[in-house]
């Protein structure tokens, strides 16, 4: 079963000539890839595509859209499928076309999408492409953990391989340390010039008689070296199947006081690999848990995708707003600028008319500057005159007051008392 979490670790691309569709996926894509990167057109996806592949951090899945500027979808992949043949691409597009589905076809595209993109559908589809690279990377893994136990097996055990007749097929590097036997030399042997003459001929021919029955046969054999030395092997032997030829496998470990302590030895070894298996262990069940809240997470993608579609819709009811504002001071500006040119020509109309009136203000003042001494003299004439008349005016009063008291005297003697 594929294992979503497998994304954390790998890195997409993802080209989209639409800015707001591109931004909103690609946040989507954020938290499912280790990395994503964008690309707005298939010219500027190759780009990347060629950059990444030179760096660390190449990509392992794309995501494009086919109908972009500059260069679509379809001619950038088949610009990458002369670099990589086999990177995992999916298509997402508004159109249905045959044609462009048999060139993607053509081009091996792992999947196509018609938009509007629903997000479930596209994780499936995510999971379907990265599928094979990640069942094949777990067979690597599980190629090299078989490799490591092998060489642990190696270092431990004695091994050897025989045919139906006894002849050495194989031997380890283990069973050549202890035989003192080359691999070359040790090819050469057949199973009785191992085995130390002591062993009675009886029971050599019924374990042989026993293994070839497809029996597993275990139990201590006394060896020689090629030096005459002693040496003993709990021994376990099995008849391997193959249906090309007949093989027989025995798998040993040493008895002897010299093997015992280096077995010892490569049994710390083994325990090690048995500990670091328990911490993969550990780690695997931790990645279980991780898996779970992926899941949880996964339930809260349609939430968030409303969220981003409402969002979205704000972002285009503002945008229509803004627009309806433009519009709106464009043709406030344009009647600003109407009133502004009538205003121009009034201020040009009052410049002219006060430039005329400077230039007759001048003028009088010049031909009243002579008319000036004139003004003055008639002004001095006239406090003069205005001097005069006052102390005129005073006599004629004091005469008025000097006749009133004559008036006055002449009654009186005109009207004596009786």
């Amino acid at each position: 079963m594929f294992d979503i979490e497998y994304l954390k670790s790998q890195t997409v691309l993802f080209v989209e000539d639409e800015e707001l569709a591109r931004d909103i996926l690609a946040k989507i894509l954020s938290k499912i890839f280790k990395t994503v990167i964008t690309a707005a057109n298939g010219l500027e996806g190759l780009e990347k595509f060629k950059e990444a592949k030179s760096s660390t951090n190449e990509i392992d899945l794309i995501i494009s859209d086919i109908n972009m500027p500059i260069m679509n979808g379809l001619d950038m992949l088949e610009n990458i499928r002369e670099i990589d043949a086999i990177i995992p691409v999916i298509f997402v597009t508004a159109r249905n076309e045959t044609s462009n589905i048999l060139r993607a076809i053509d081009l091996n595209v792992s999947n196509y999408i018609i938009k509007p993109v629903q997000t479930d559908i596209l994780l499936k589809k995510i999971a379907d492409a990265c599928e094979k690279k990640y069942i094949s990377k777990q067979l690597d893994d599980k190629k090299e953990e078989l490799e490591n136990y092998l060489e642990a097996v190696d270092h431990v055990a004695l091994i050897y391989r025989m045919d139906d007749n006894g002849k050495i097929t194989f031997g380890n590097s283990s069973f050549l340390e202890e035989s003192l036997y080359t691999k070359e030399e040790l090819e050469n042997l057949n199973l009785t010039d191992l085995i130390h003459p002591d062993i009675p001929r009886d029971a050599i021919d019924k374990t042989w008689e026993f293994i070839r029955k497809g029996e597993v046969w275990s139990g201590n054999t006394k060896f020689i070296t090629k030096d005459k030395e002693i040496f003993y092997l709990k021994n376990t032997i099995f008849k391997l199947k193959n249906n090309s030829k007949t093989e027989y496998i025995t798998i040993g470990f040493s008895t002897t006081k010299e093997s015992t302590e280096k077995r010892e030895f490569q049994k710390k070894v083994v325990k090690s690999i048995q500990e670091f298996n328990k911490r993969e262990y550990s780690y695997k069940k931790l990645i279980n848990e991780l898996n779970d809240n992926l899941k949880q997470l996964e339930s809260y993608i349609p939430r968030l995708q409303q969220e981003l579609e409402e969002q979205k819709a704000k972002t285009m009811s503002k945008h229509r707003q803004l627009e309806h504002y433009e519009m709106q001071m464009h043709n406030v500006d344009e009647k600003y600028y109407g009133h502004m040119t009538v205003k121009s020509k009034e201020v040009d109309e009052y410049s002219k008319i006060i430039s005329t009136l400077k230039q007759e203000k001048t003028a009088l003042i010049e031909k009243n500057k002579d008319s000036q001494f004139e003004i003055e003299a008639t002004k001095r004439e006239l406090a003069l005159l205005t001097k005069t008349g006052e102390q005129k005016n005073k006599r004629i009063n004091n005469l008025s007051d000097v006749i009133r008291s004559l008036e006055s005297k002449i009654r009186d003697l005109t009207n004596p008392p009786s």
